[in-house]
């Protein structure tokens, strides 16, 4: 944390983050490498305090979706990891593609992998991240690994 180090809360962190741009934007003087870089330190620290602000009983009804998405797939010869609050499905699917669509599971074509997440998502930059990148930003939990040896590509 180079920019946001004393921030605990959601709104202290808008308000840093608006100070901030304002100082580091590139039309204000300033370099836009470093604003860059601000920005995504940003988005990760949001998406962090975002995550502990839920309550209990939201995260017990994720858990028991979590469980019931897991428990649908545990028999197949997968590997299922959950990154954050997605859970991620690789291996041999072209057999049960259909299955997974019926889970609201959805391609990711570049990633060559099924993900699904519970709720709404809409990204909040451009960027596209490899699994390896989303792994470090978020934590990992792999659930199962197929048999199989399978190498795991961004």
């Amino acid at each position: 944390m180079k920019f946001f180090q004393s921030v605990t809360t959601l709104e202290e962190l808008k308000k840093a983050y608006r100070k901030l741009a304002i100082k580091l934007h590139p039309d204000k003087g300033g370099n836009e490498k470093e604003f860059i870089a601000m920005k995504d330190e940003y988005d990760k620290l949001f998406d962090q305090l975002q995550r502990g602000s839920k309550t209990e009983s939201s995260a017990y009804e994720n858990n028991e979706t979590y469980r019931n998405i897991i428990d649908a797939l545990i028999n197949f010869d997968l590997d299922i990891e959950i990154i954050g609050t997605w859970v991620w499905v690789r291996g041999n699917t072209y057999a049960i593609k259909d299955k997974l669509k019926d889970l609201g599971f959805k391609w990711a074509g570049k990633k060559k992998a099924w993900y699904w997440h519970d709720g709404t998502y809409q990204s909040k930059s451009r960027k596209h991240y490899s699994l390896d990148e989303i792994r470090e930003m978020h934590n990992s939990e792999k659930i199962k690994s197929s048999s199989k040896a399978y190498k795991l590509n961004a």
